[in-house]
Formats: structure tokens, sequence, C-alpha cells
């Protein structure tokens, strides 16, 4: 996955596709910051930049998952280097399937609550 937006964009991508990963902050490529650094979820860093630094939430970045890296980089700092390193764990594909079963059931459940309010509401 690659995506060129706002940094405030790239994070919201990987918090809707990665809802467990984490984030670890570059501070080299930083520098110091206000606030906190250290391990945290997009939208908590979200927040933190909101409070603390929100021109930053604008600015122009580049998210990259696939096979050699995850990360987000600032345009205007480093395209070489990392801004925030992705921290994610990879579904197993048992687990995939025990999400996709548990999705098709309630799915089923929900064609079926349809059908028996539709029957309800059609002239017989």
């Amino acid at each position: 996955m690659k995506l060129n937006e706002t940094l405030q964009i790239c994070l919201l991508a990987i918090a809707s596709r990665y809802p467990d990963s984490t984030l670890d902050i570059n501070e080299e490529v930083l520098g110091l910051q206000s606030f906190q650094t250290g391990k945290c979820t997009p939208l908590e860093l979200m927040e933190r930049l909101q409070n603390d630094a929100p021109q930053m939430l604008q600015a122009p970045a580049s998210l990259v998952v696939d096979a050699q890296e995850r990360g987000i980089y600032l345009v205007e700092q480093s395209q070489q280097i990392p801004a925030f390193w992705i921290r994610y764990r990879e579904r197993a594909q048992e687990e995939e399937i025990v999400s996709l079963r548990r999705e098709n059931a309630a799915l089923k459940e929900e064609n079926k609550e349809l059908k028996t309010r539709l029957a309800q509401v059609l002239p017989t």
C-alpha cells in the first residue's frame, strides 16, 4: 500500500486498515517535539498532534506498507527515513478464516431478519 496525502489522512488509513497497529516515533527525523514520544496508536498520535502541533497533521506525507517497509515519511523532512514506523501483527490465515465466518454468520442472520420484515410488510 502506498499513499501520498496529508499526515492526518495517512494516520486515518493506518487506523482503518490496521486497527491494532502502533507507531514508533522517529525522534531523529522529527527532532525534539513537545508531545510525548514512544509507541502509540495512530488515533492517539492524531490526538497528541492536534493538541501540540496541529499544523503537522496537514503536512505532506507518504505512507508505505509493503513487504520491505512499513512507515510514514514526512515529505518536507525526509523522503529516505520514515518519521513513524508502523508496527502491526499480520492476521494468521486461521484468524482470518474465523473472522470471515463470523462476518458471514452475522450477514446471514441480518438477511434472515430482513426477509422476515419484508414478509410482514408485503401483502399476501
